[in-house]
């Protein structure tokens, strides 16, 4: 009988009965997914391995008992950030006990008191919670950046000694009873959020800190409410040096700066851009702090003189004007990591905040180069203020040169995949691309961007994950975009896009009610969008029209416009006013236009508004129906008889489950052959080219999805000019092209 000393860690579900017994199914897939995509990953990547599932549980082993500890935190963390999209009846919580002993090894199972103890210890947490034997905190003691708080000894069953038992607190609000909490060394650094101690704050907490407090109106300054939490806004420093070219320097920090504290836990902190409208003013700190919902204000400057630098700041307290802090902090530009750590770590002690750093896989996404760093902060600070194609090819060279000088730099190839998204015909041409070049290297450099995430990166990947009809990952993408900058406005409205796009649009508005917590100055165009999309999606046409119509629709940017335009003209047709609704029309048309699709139809709607669930689409159609936009392009329905075209149970029974081979319309010697399995998997082979995704039926419409590409809707009708013996018994037709194609399987 063999036996050897390791580390045990014991999950079980809370609850687990009552909602096996409320749903079923649900949970089942709940929890098979959790093990699948958390769990079992999590625990491999700690060196540690399952030996034991349960219905409502799991054993593993680890070799290493600080494996098992940071194994543990990072579970729960994971599934703080999967059930904070989910109502409280869904929600999976955890409890996990970890003790260290001695086991008896029979295969690949392991049994005695060192798996019972565990057993026992995951009894006594709390749900979404850890407790771990005193064996364990001795072992962890000093290596580790948790808290552990004394639980005393305690009885358990089947175990004659009392165990000696410790709460690991991922709270900072119970510091004051820490047994010890230990800063670990930097890994990487993320720039975007000022790179240098990425600081422990589990998704929970990010949303926990935003609903704490309300949207708007701000609360007061010294108001009871404004009282109970630590609140604070950076103002943007200043620039001291001589070249005033370096203000990129002031801003960058700024902002920088911004992230980094907001990711302190029980400190919450407003966006840089509500902070930025106050640059080059000077308004009372009352007022300042009543606007923006804040007590604390972060004032400060920064010069560099060759490789010398100084930063100063002072912290002040809006509920009695006076300076709570204020320190100066010297040093070479090659230490500016270090100084931003220190202005972190200072204001965070100032406020009496405990700040914890995470393992070092989290800090993901930035540089360890200050000439990297400084390289990527100029090209930030031409990209936030271009207008020309020239300053944009600029922008791009700097962080071209930013990845050059560090190809580990994360948050720099993220930059740099978001400039080839944004690179239109004009853009392209004078960085010597075509469109076409500009998109394909958005994928190349996002594979790039993904070795080190930053939100930027997230952020571009659920764009195009919801644009891809993926909206169920894109919500999981963004949400650990939440987790790395709570600061950033964006993250939430791009959270909000996701959700509306999944078929959720009260929990949309919940993120909109966070975008202007963090920020509720800017209210840009693209806030009024989403709004006017969540409230559409529930079926209230008139509050639609009242946020889409704060808009600016004259704005000669057609981006947010396009649309916006089209739930405009949807709710207009809904509620049956004629005029408004040809009006708004007339807006979208010159929009289309622009844009070079040539006219208004439901198969651009559909290919660009993708819906996860049908009945959300459908709502958009009818309303667009009713207001005289045709389903199908003039050249699409050029020669269509009605009559022939197919319904979309028709279309069901014809493509699925089956194999078609045919040819482009309009090139009759490029062949094409598509298999579609009954639940909607492709294979599609175009000439030489064979790609694979998804389809779906969405009413009388055929949709696919592929990998990497628009999502792309259309109608099939019967081909009345077939020629017998060739595959064209049939003809779909979608935006762009035309197939003629047989049933051959």
């Amino acid at each position: 009988m063999d036996r050897k000393l390791a580390a045990i860690l014991a999950a079980d579900v809370v609850g687990y009965s009552t909602l096996m017994e409320r749903d079923e199914a649900g949970t089942f897939e709940r929890l098979s997914a959790g093990r699948k995509e958390l769990f079992e990953p999590e625990i491999a990547r700690h060196h540690g391995h399952i030996f034991k599932l349960m219905g409502d549980g799991m054993l593993a082993e680890f070799g290493s008992v600080v494996d098992a500890v940071e194994c543990s935190v990072s579970l729960q963390r994971g599934l703080s950030e999967r059930n904070v999209s989910l109502p409280a009846v869904e929600q999976i919580l955890v409890r996990i006990g970890i003790n260290l002993g001695e086991v008896i090894v029979d295969g690949d199972d392991r049994y005695g008191d060192g798996v019972n103890i565990a057993a026992r210890l995951q009894q006594l947490a709390e749900p979404g919670g850890i407790c771990i034997s005193g064996k364990v905190a001795k072992e962890v003691d000093r290596k580790l950046a948790f808290a552990f708080e004394p639980m005393g000894e305690q009885r358990v069953k089947n175990i004659a000694e009392p165990v000696q038992a410790y709460r690991v607190l991922l709270d900072s609000a119970a510091a004051g009873k820490t047994l010890h909490a230990r800063r670990q060394p930097r890994a990487w650094r993320f720039p975007v959020a000022a790179g240098v101690l990425f600081l422990a704050l589990g998704l929970a907490a990010a949303w926990w800190q935003l609903w704490e407090r309300p949207a708007q109106p701000a609360v007061p300054a010294g108001s009871e409410a404004a009282d109970t939490r630590s609140s604070l806004v950076v103002l943007p420093f200043d620039n001291l040096s001589d070249d005033k070219e370096q203000e990129y320097l002031a801003n960058g920090f700024t902002e920088d700066l911004t992230t980094e504290l907001a990711r302190v836990p029980g400190l919450f902190v407003v966006s840089h851009s509500a902070a930025f409208a106050y640059k080059d003013k000077d308004p009372k700190p009352e007022e300042i702090a009543a606007a923006l919902g804040v007590r604390y204000l972060l004032k400060g400057s920064i010069r560099r003189v060759g490789d010398d630098m100084r930063i100063n700041a002072h912290l002040i307290d809006s509920s009695t004007s006076g300076h709570l802090w204020a320190e100066r902090f010297d040093g070479r530009w090659a230490d500016v990591f270090a100084l931003q750590d220190k202005v972190v770590g200072s204001i965070a002690g100032a406020l009496q905040l405990r700040l914890v750093s995470v393992a070092p896989a989290a800090r993901s996404g930035g540089t360890n180069s200050a000439e990297a760093y400084d390289v990527y902060l100029k090209g930030m600070d031409i990209y936030n203020r271009i207008n020309t194609p020239e300053e944009f090819a600029q922008a791009v060279k700097h962080f071209q040169h930013a990845v050059q000088l560090d190809p580990d730099f994360g948050a720099a190839h993220a930059q740099l995949a978001w400039a080839y998204w944004d690179a239109d015909i004009a853009r392209a041409v004078v960085m010597g691309l075509t469109r076409a070049e500009a998109y394909d290297k958005v994928h190349e450099t996002l594979k790039l961007a993904a070795r080190h995430p930053s939100p930027g990166y997230y952020q571009l990947v659920a764009e195009l994950m919801v644009r891809e009809h993926n909206s169920d990952e894109a919500v999981t993408v963004l949400l650990k975009s939440v987790a790395l900058d709570p600061s950033d406005t964006w993250n939430y409205l791009s959270l909000a896009n996701a959700l509306n796009f999944n078929g959720r649009p009260k929990e949309a508005l919940s993120c909109l009610e966070a975008a202007a917590r963090v920020d509720p100055i800017s209210w840009m165009d693209y806030r009024h969008y989403q709004a006017g999309l969540a409230e559409f999606g529930q079926g209230k046409f008139e509050d639609a029209v009242h946020s889409i119509e704060k808009m600016d629709l004259e704005s000669p940017d057609p981006r947010a416009k396009f649309y916006a335009l089209q739930v405009l003209v949807s709710a207009y047709g809904h509620l049956g006013r004629s005029d408004q609704t040809a009006a708004a029309l007339e807006r979208f048309r010159k929009v289309v236009t622009q844009r070079l699709l040539w006219e208004p139809n439901q198969l651009i709607t559909q290919d660009f508004m993708v819906f996860k669930n049908t009945a959300d689409i459908e709502r958009l159609l009818a309303g667009l129906t009713k207001a005289g936009v045709p389903d199908l392009p003039a050249l699409a329905r050029a020669g269509m008889n009605p009559k022939d075209r197919l319904t979309g149970a028709e279309i069901r029974s014809l493509m699925f489950g089956h194999e078609t081979r045919g040819k482009l319309a309009f090139d009759k010697f490029l062949p094409i052959q598509r298999t579609t399995s009954v639940d909607g998997a492709i294979s599609e082979t175009i000439g030489l080219r064979t790609r694979t995704g998804t389809s779906w039926v969405q009413g009388n419409f055929l949709c696919d999805a592929f990998p990497g590409e628009l999502t792309s809707c259309g109608a099939i009708y019967r081909n009345v000019f077939r020629t017998p013996g060739r595959d064209d018994e049939y003809k779909a037709v979608y935006r762009w092209e035309q197939f003629e194609f047989s049933v051959v399987n």
